[in-house]
């Protein structure tokens, strides 16, 4: 197969890690499901939520909104490392 091909083929299924950003800063834990961690997105969206109900847990809420800005990037980023590292066992094996 043509590299332009696998390179094409390769780029559409890695995760930008900026959506994943943007994702989590409009809805908290939405960018951590984007990158695949859908349990731990769903969690952190749960506890943030509640802790921003209780007007003494804000503090903790905002922590955790930032705690799941900052997993929700970097698990793009850890599932684009995987994806390339796949690749490149397939082309050594071929």
């Amino acid at each position: 197969m043509n590299d332009t091909i696998k390179q094409a083929r390769l780029q559409n299924k890695m995760k930008n890690p900026v959506v994943a950003l943007v994702l989590g800063f409009v809805i908290p834990g939405a960018g951590q499901m984007y990158a695949g961690s859908v349990m731990w997105g769903v969690i952190n969206l749960l506890l943030i939520i509640v802790c921003a109900i209780t007007v003494i847990a804000s503090p903790v809420a905002f922590i955790l909104y930032l705690v799941s800005l900052f997993f929700g990037y970097k698990g793009c980023v850890k599932y684009n490392e995987k994806l390339l590292d796949a690749e490149e066992a397939k082309e050594a094996t071929a």
